[in-house]
């Protein structure tokens, strides 16, 4: 790294190309959070492919019509949730950025949403069913929602809270 090029957290380094891209064109970038997740990763669409798979294991094992029958339900139910996954994924960052003016959060090289720090009032914290999520909000009402999944979410979230010149949260 050259004394010219800003410090990157690790998640650069691994950064998908489309992200990378994107990320060499912003000016002034302090760090770098990847979302180590993939859209396969989603419960609604792994967890009926897992128990398809199971269920079609133990059919055949017994050879049962009913339990092979029950197999194919959660096979469709597994296609019928893939569109829903990937049109939601598309939604998701998969890298966010913190910039000396802004954050923004990446999807394979295409902004999302990005945020000037003068206008970020608040850093908030949001649980739904167990899921954890924060979302740095700007006065205009937009956010961008960060999922527990970002590398060192922790770290973001106090050079979020340190940019954007709010107090430390918990």
């Amino acid at each position: 790294m050259t004394p010219s090029q800003p410090s990157r957290s690790s998640g650069a380094a691994r950064a998908e190309r489309g992200d990378a891209a994107a990320i060499a064109a912003l000016p002034g970038v302090i760090a770098v959070h990847r979302n180590t997740t993939h859209w396969y990763n989603n419960a609604s669409f792994a967890l009926p492919l897992l128990a398809a798979v199971v269920v079609s294991f133990v059919g055949l094992i017994l050879r049962r019509g009913d339990v092979l029958a029950f197999a194919g339900f959660l096979f469709a139910v597994t296609l019928c949730m893939a569109p829903v996954v990937l049109v939601s994924w598309r939604q998701t960052p998969t890298t966010v950025v913190l910039t000396s003016q802004r954050i923004t959060a990446l999807h394979d090289g295409r902004a999302l949403k990005s945020l000037a720090w003068p206008e970020v009032c608040s850093v908030t914290r949001r649980e739904t069913q167990g899921n954890v999520r924060w979302h740095v909000a700007a006065e205009s009402g937009e956010r961008i929602a960060l999922d527990g999944e970002l590398d060192d979410l922790d770290g973001l979230l106090r050079e979020t809270r340190r940019l954007a010149g709010l107090p430390e949260g918990d």
